[in-house]
């Protein structure tokens, strides 16, 4: 049995042996905890309840939680081991840079495969605590729980969410996700049993839960789900302590927001200026010129040399050739691209010459700046972002369509301001916008 019995709202049914503090009262709880989730309570019958309830408690009876705190501890040393190396491979030199390729590839492998494991354990321990479900409760229970825990979980997650962003309404917290369920569209169950499995999650799909417990009709479960309606069971066996619960729960609610509120009027209120980088290489192309020159020099040399003209000559031309054409073409190349802009950072966006509109800051996923001899910024979009048309221009920029991600490559940048410097810059310009974004979603809801 657990030591204690939490009943809150939100974050599902859960057990933790992690020590938790208590609002208001700041009651600390040490040992292992059930967690009960009200917003759930309010859709399952006694017998599903039951059910999830005998299957967070076998995590307790077969010591999973002790056992997966010991695997994270793990992970994270061989994290540190390989992000150590990774470190150490891109601040050496290039000849140390060589010597330390191998043992990162071979870290960053065994990483990979020490993750798979673990996410395959934890997998494996929700298997166990499936099966032993069914020693004291019906199979066809213990399916549809799941089935409603999966087919809400969406919904009862974005209505706790508006909710935070409604904190002047009066509803309780339990009526308003009631409501909102209630007028949301209903997810089909055929489609997110088709949700295919991914080796790196943590927690089974529906349909590997189903098939542990040999759960196989399919359409019964799918008529029986047809109407997922509100029952009476949370206040009857709660009814004190959901309303305390409830009203606890507001004024938290609104304490937060309106510390959040404040917090997001201060960063949106910081000025922002217009920043453009523009493309540099004045040193670059002069050495690439004096390379051209070289080869051209070489070439001219054995044009004009008293040798025998003959097939080896003439190829050992060809190819020289070639090379001074070659590098004459990149100085070239270089040479329009110097004073060329790079990019341009704005409030409303990041504008790229390859491109006819802005790039909104809210739909840059993550960023990161990277590169030995040039400096590479790449940018992770927004899956369903869509930039535009590529055109070809001056600036070395790949756009890849199907990852939906830009690299920029800067060879030298003109001014005081180096691209590395962006990182900072563009975080702020992300930070932002984000708060401007959930500002107004507190103000469309006030209004």
């Amino acid at each position: 049995m657990p030591n204690h019995i939490v009943l809150c709202i939100g974050n599902g049914f859960r057990v933790s042996n992690k020590a938790v503090r208590l609002y208001p009262d700041r009651i600390v709880l040490t040992g292992n905890t059930l967690y009960l989730d009200s917003t759930y309570i309010n859709y399952l019958t006694l017998a599903e309840l039951s059910s999830i309830i005998a299957q967070r408690l076998s995590h307790i009876a077969s010591n999973d939680l002790n056992v997966s705190a010991n695997f994270n501890r793990q992970i994270d040393k061989l994290t540190e081991t390989a992000n150590f190396l990774y470190q150490n491979y891109l601040s050496y030199s290039l000849f140390e840079n060589y010597l330390f390729y191998p043992p990162y590839l071979l870290a960053k492998y065994f990483y990979c495969s020490f993750n798979k494991a673990i996410h395959w354990w934890y997998r494996s321990t929700e298997a166990m605590a499936d099966l032993n479900v069914l020693k004291v409760t019906h199979k066809e229970q213990f399916a549809l729980a799941l089935s409603k825990m999966h087919l809400l979980q969406t919904r009862i997650n974005q209505a706790l969410e508006n909710y935070y962003y409604k904190t002047h309404i009066n509803f309780l917290p339990l009526d308003y996700v009631t409501h909102y369920v209630e007028h949301s569209e209903t997810p089909s169950l055929s489609k997110l049993l088709k949700k295919s499995p991914s080796v790196y999650a943590r927690h089974p799909t529906l349909a590997q839960r189903l098939s542990y417990i040999k759960y196989g009709e399919l359409n019964r479960l799918s008529g029986l789900l047809i109407n997922i309606s509100p029952t009476t069971l949370l206040k009857d066996l709660f009814s004190k302590e959901l309303n305390i619960l409830q009203s606890d729960y507001q004024n938290d609610i609104q304490e937060t927001a309106e510390t959040k509120l404040n917090y997001l009027k201060h960063i949106s209120s910081q000025p922002q200026e217009t920043i453009t980088l523009k493309q540099g290489g004045i040193i670059r192309s002069f050495l690439r010129s004096l390379l051209a020159g070289l080869f051209i020099l070489i070439t001219y040399a054995c044009i004009t040399t008293d040798k025998a003209h003959d097939s080896e000559w003439l190829i050992g031309v060809i190819i020289l050739s070639m090379i001074s054409a070659f590098c004459l073409f990149r100085c070239y190349k270089m040479y329009k691209s110097i004073g060329s802009a790079l990019l341009t950072m704005k409030p409303r966006g990041l504008i790229l010459p390859c491109f006819d509109k802005a790039i909104p800051w809210k739909q840059i996923d993550s960023f990161e700046i990277t590169g030995q001899m040039y400096k590479k910024l790449t940018l992770y979009l927004n899956p369903a972002f869509k930039p535009g048309e590529f055109k070809p221009c001056n600036a070395k920029i790949k756009y890849n369509k199907r990852n939906n991600h830009i690299q920029i490559t800067a060879y030298e940048i003109r001014g005081k301001l180096k691209l590395p410097d962006c990182e900072s810059l563009i975080s702020d310009y992300i930070r932002v916008a984000h708060a401007r974004i959930e500002l107004q979603l507190f103000m469309q809801n006030k209004k």
